[in-house]
C-alpha cells in the first residue's frame, strides 16, 4: 500500500510502520481470520481496514481518536498473520501504533483509572492481592462505582486461591533439558495450580526448572495498552534476571509469551536490542516445548475425556 507517513517523526518503531503499512496489497485474505471482523462484518473492524486507518492517522489526514475505537476492539490474536499472503507482520504494526495512540489521544476519566490499574497495580502480585482484597470487602457497595467499573468488581473471585510452590526436582538423573519458567503476574494469584502443574508435567518428563529470582510481568498489559514505556522497565528487568544458559524461558500464558517476543521490537533502536533478540530465541510456550522433546505418554488407569484450547497465540510462540 502506497503512504506519506513522515517516518521520522515516530522515531525507532517509524521505518517498522512503515514498512508493514506498505506491504500490505489490500487483498483481503485476512478477513476471514479476523474474529471481530467475523463478528461484526465491518471494514474496519478487519485487520487491512485497520491499516488503512493506522495509515490515514499515521500521516495527519485522520485523528488518532477517529482511529481509536477500531484499533482498541483489536484482540491482538494475529490471526491474521499466517493468512496473509504478502507476509505483514500485523503484530510489529499494532504494538508501534499503539505507542503513537497512546500519545495522541484523548481519554476519559474511566480509561485513565484503567490504564493505571494495568501499570501501577495488574503487574505486580502483591498490589494486585490487595486491590483482590478491597475489591472483595466493597463488592456490596458496587453500585455506587461507575457501570465499566462495576464489572470488574463482579468478576472478582469469592476467595484468593491458595498459592504455594512446590518442589519439583526431575524424577531421574537423567535431565533432558534445563528451562527458566516465567510465574506471570496475574495468573500466579488468581490461577496458581497451572504453574504447579506445569513444574509437575516438566518434572515427570524429567526437565529441571532454573529458579529465576525478581522476575517481573512480560510487560504485554502495558505493551496492549500502548505503555511504552512501562512495558520497556519490565521487560528490561526479565531481561537482567533470565538466564541466557537454558535451553527455553518457558511460559504456560500464551499472551505473555508472544509479548515476549515483541521484545526486540520493544527495545529496537536501544542497547538492548540485542539482549532481547537473545531473550526471543529462548521463549517458548509450554506447550510447544513439550512436543519438541517428545512428551513422555500417561498411563492412565481410566479411559478420560479431555479438551485442549489451541490459543491462536501459540503459532507464535
Amino acid at each position: 500500500m502506497q503512504h506519506q507517513i513522515p517516518v521520522e517523526k515516530y522515531g525507532s518503531t517509524g521505518e517498522i510502520m512503515s514498512s508493514q503499512v506498505k506491504a500490505c496489497v489490500h487483498c483481503g485474505f485476512c478477513l476471514a481470520s479476523c474474529p471481530t471482523y467475523q463478528e461484526l462484518g465491518e471494514e474496519m473492524d478487519s485487520p487491512r481496514g485497520r491499516i488503512y486507518l493506522m495509515k490515514e492517522a499515521l500521516e495527519g489526514n485522520s485523528s488518532f481518536n477517529q482511529v481509536a475505537p477500531y484499533v482498541d476492539r483489536c484482540l491482538g490474536c494475529l490471526a491474521c498473520v499466517p493468512a496473509c499472503p504478502s507476509g505483514v507482520q500485523y503484530g510489529e504494526l499494532l504494538v508501534a501504533f499503539r505507542e503513537q495512540l497512546e500519545k495522541n489521544r484523548s481519554q476519559t476519566f474511566h480509561q485513565k483509572v484503567i490504564r493505571f490499574m494495568v501499570r501501577h497495580v495488574l503487574p505486580f502480585p502483591g498490589r494486585f492481592k490487595l486491590a483482590l482484597q478491597l475489591g472483595r470487602r466493597t463488592r456490596p457497595l458496587g453500585f455506587l462505582v461507575p457501570r465499566q467499573q462495576r464489572k470488574m468488581l463482579e468478576l472478582l473471585p469469592e476467595q484468593e486461591p491458595a498459592r504455594r510452590i512446590e518442589a519439583s526436582p526431575p524424577r531421574s538423573e537423567a535431565v533432558r533439558a534445563r528451562v527458566a519458567l516465567l510465574n506471570g503476574c496475574v495468573q500466579d494469584v488468581l490461577a496458581p495450580e497451572i504453574n504447579r502443574a506445569t513444574r509437575r508435567v516438566l518434572a515427570v518428563n524429567n526437565v529441571g526448572i532454573v529458579p529465576v529470582d525478581g522476575q517481573s510481568c512480560c510487560g504485554a498489559l502495558a505493551m496492549h495498552c500502548g505503555e511504552t514505556a512501562s512495558a520497556r522497565q519490565l521487560a528490561s528487568n526479565n531481561l537482567n534476571c533470565f538466564p541466557a544458559d537454558v535451553d527455553a524461558i518457558l511460559t504456560n500464558t500464551a499472551g505473555c509469551g508472544s509479548g515476549m517476543k515483541e521484545y526486540p521490537l520493544l527495545f529496537a533502536g536501544t542497547d538492548r536490542h540485542t539482549d532481547a533478540i537473545v531473550f526471543n530465541l529462548l521463549d517458548q510456550d509450554i506447550s510447544t516445548f513439550l512436543c519438541l522433546i517428545e512428551i513422555k505418554p500417561l498411563s492412565l488407569i481410566t479411559r478420560v475425556l479431555v479438551a485442549y484450547h489451541d490459543t491462536c497465540h501459540v503459532d507464535n510462540t
